[in-house]
Formats: structure tokens, sequence, C-alpha cells
């Protein structure tokens, strides 16, 4: 199987996939539902997340040789795998969907009010048809030449907010149970990044460390996550009408000095740090791309990022292009299939990741056994 990315690759790809959406829309979603003590929730996602990702890193790690597809055969059969990756593709469409909403919602509100969307539509989906036909290594590349450029966002949206933050203002604290509940089921959808890292199986480039170089990186972007998110309550917490939904990540430094002495030059800060949630939305698009060429068993991975594309444009045109129809989409039934796949299936990969090592191993010990008598 080809390799396509290396593990310093994967790193960069974790960082972004556990910081993009998080610090982009969620916090405000949470600040409208729960007021001041939706941190606690977001701190409660965060920590979920981290344990699945473990998952699939393991999953990457006992699976070198072993794509996605391959390593559901195994466990469920090949009618199984393909039920599996449809269900997948349809949860990663849901995701897909909800960014290009939300990006549009900002770029409309922020920057490109007097431009039409469409036009910037047309041209992402071109990209993203164009990156999906080379594959995960020309990303990989990419992804790594942004990524300082994303950490220099993220110094700087620090430094921006630093100053003014008031830790006061998450006080007092109420750690309302039924509350935190309520949020948890509600908004899952916002917080089920990481499972798109599994279409990275059998294709990374292993060395050693690879789990642990990798849970750095999230252990770091969660932390970003974590105190922006503490900004935007801090500040926001007890006034959460203020917040418009799409706009989140510009309130977080609407009252820092710089903005007001020399304008928002934050603006073009959020567009370095945007590269994150562009790459994410490559990576998302590449997996429903090359799982439907595996559950259709015909077309090459250009001819179903094509369909893929067209299905895209219809759908964000002319179904889900307004403020409503997208947070209906994310707190509906189709949530769910966060708990599905973001959850359930890479614990049910890694369980029949090791169940398979453990069966090699042991075919392998009675084969020396069998050569030394």
């Amino acid at each position: 199987m080809r390799k396509e990315i290396d593990s310093s690759q994967l790193s960069v790809f974790v960082f972004m996939a556990v910081m993009a959406l998080k610090i982009f829309l969620a916090p405000g979603l949470l600040i409208k539902y729960s007021g001041r003590d939706g941190w606690i929730s977001m701190l409660v996602f965060v920590a979920i997340e981290l344990v699945v990702l473990l998952m699939i890193l393991f999953i990457i790690k006992l699976n070198p040789d072993k794509d996605l597809y391959e390593v559901l055969k195994y466990g469920v059969g090949n009618i199984g795998a393909k039920i599996v990756l449809l269900i997948t593709s349809l949860f990663f469409g849901i995701k897909l969907i909800i960014m290009l909403g939300e990006l549009k919602l900002f770029f409309n509100t922020s920057i490109l009010k007097s431009i039409d969307f469409v036009v910037c539509l047309i041209v992402l989906l071109f990209m993203l048809v164009v990156f999906s036909a080379k594959g995960l290594r020309p990303v990989g590349r990419m992804a790594q030449i942004f990524f300082p450029f994303v950490l220099i966002a993220l110094v700087v949206l620090f430094a921006l907010t630093f100053g003014n933050l008031d830790i006061n203002g998450l006080n007092p604290v109420v750690f309302d149970k039924d509350e935190i509940l309520g949020t948890l089921s509600k908004f899952p959808i916002w917080f089920g990044d990481v499972a798109v890292l599994l279409v990275f199986t059998g294709k990374v480039k292993q060395k050693k460390r690879l789990v642990l170089g990798s849970m750095i990186s999230a252990f770091i972007s969660s932390a970003a996550v974590m105190y922006f998110a503490i900004v935007l309550f801090a500040t926001y917490g007890d006034y959460p009408v203020i917040i418009d939904y799409g706009h989140t990540i510009s309130n977080m430094v609407v009252y820092s000095s710089g903005s007001y002495l020399f304008g928002r030059f934050d603006i073009p800060i959020f567009c370095l740090w945007m590269i994150s949630i562009f790459v994410q939305v490559i990576i998302t698009f590449y997996a429903i791309a090359s799982f439907m060429g595996k559950i259709i068993g015909k077309g090459s991975d250009a001819v179903w990022a094509i369909v893929v594309a067209v299905a895209l444009f219809l759908l964000c045109q002319f179904v889900f292009k307004t403020k409503s129809s997208l947070f209906e989409l994310g707190t509906g039934l189709p949530r769910w299939l966060c708990l599905a796949v973001e959850v359930f299936l890479p614990a049910i990969l890694l369980v029949i990741s090791i169940v398979e090592k453990l069966k090699e191993k042991k075919e392998n010990d009675i084969s020396q056994k069998s050569n030394t008598d």
C-alpha cells in the first residue's frame, strides 16, 4: 500500500483537526444555549475527543499496511464494511455542509459582504476536486508549509486577548448536571472532528513515537481551544445575545485595544488561522470521495470527487443555505450519527485491530515452533 504522509504530517493534521471548528463556532453556540457555564460542557467534549483520538492513533499504528476498508472487511465482512463506510460518508457529508455553511456565514459577515459567496464556493469545490484527485501527499505538504502561519496566528490572537482576559467573568461556576448533559446531547456534531483521521489508516510512514507525537500535538491544540473558549465565556457569558451565529471568532478580540486603535487588523490573522479549517475540509472531502469509490467499486477518486462536489454545491446553495437550516441540520437527528462514527466506530475498529494482531502473533508463534521442531 502506498504511504502518502509521514508521522510529522499526521501530527499537523491532528493539530488542525482538534482545533478547527471548536474555536470557529462551537463556543458561541454553547454560550447561547448554556450561558456562562457552557465552558464546562466544552471541556467534557474536548476530553472525550482526546480519548477517541488516542484510539484512532492506535488503529493507525496497528494497521500500517491496511486501509480502513480492509480493516472493516476483516471485522464485519465486505457488505458490512460498505454499510459502515456509507454511514461514515453520510456523517462526513453533514460535517462538510456545516463547515462550508459556517465559512459562508463568516465571510459574508466579516469580509466578503459585496461578493456573492457562490463564486467562492465554486472555486473552493474545484480546488477540493483537484486535491482529492491528487491524493493525500500534496495535502500533507501544504499543511506542513502553512502550519507555522497557523501557529503565528494563534500567538497573535493570544496576544490580542490575554491582556483583557478577566477570569472572574466565569464566576460563579454552577455545575448543573442536567444542563451539561443537555448540551452534550445537543451539539456533538460540532465536536466530531477527529474521526476523519481514520482515512489515514494504512497511509502513514510510521516511525517511533507516532502516537506520542500526535497526542502531544493534540494536547497543545486542545489547550488553545479551551483558552479561546474561556476568553469568550468570560467576556460574553452573561450577555449571550451579543454573540452572532457565524461570527464567534471575531467576538474574541472585538474589545482588544489593538482592534480599536488600529482597526480590525485581526481579520487577516483570522484568515491565516482558517487555513486549518481549509485543511480539515480537504481531508473530509477526500474521505467521502474515496469511500464512495470503495462502496460502489467503480470509478476513480477524481470521478467521485466531481460527483461529491456537485452534490455539495446543490445542497449548500438550495437546501442548507440559511443560518436556521444549518442549525437544524446540526442539532437534529443527524447529530446522533456523531456518536456512531466518532465514538463507536473507533472503539470497534480498535478491538478488530487488536484481535487481528493477537491472531497474527499466535500464528507466528505456532509457525516458529513448527520450524524449530
